[in-house]
């Protein structure tokens, strides 16, 4: 059995997910696994406060594709 484990690419690389697999790696194609880093969003926080969530996203076999750092919707500035 293989044991893939998904840690943040960035800061002291907290684990965030562990997947296990009975046979071959996933062959990998548009298939992704997303998930949201606290320990990253504090950081961008630091920088700017209108950050609300970073996404990491991997592919099937635990290579990181992309980040995504997410911020809230700017406030109506017609009022």
């Amino acid at each position: 059995m293989n044991l893939i484990e998904i840690r943040c690419p960035v800061g002291p690389r907290r684990l965030l997910f562990k997947m296990r697999l009975s046979g071959e790696q996933p062959h990998v194609s548009d298939n992704l696994i997303e998930l949201s880093c606290d320990d990253c969003k504090r950081t961008e926080r630091k920088k700017n406060p209108t950050v609300i969530r970073v996404l990491h996203r991997f592919d099937l076999a635990g290579n990181l594709i992309e980040s995504e750092v997410e911020h809230a919707p700017e406030a109506d500035s017609r009022r």
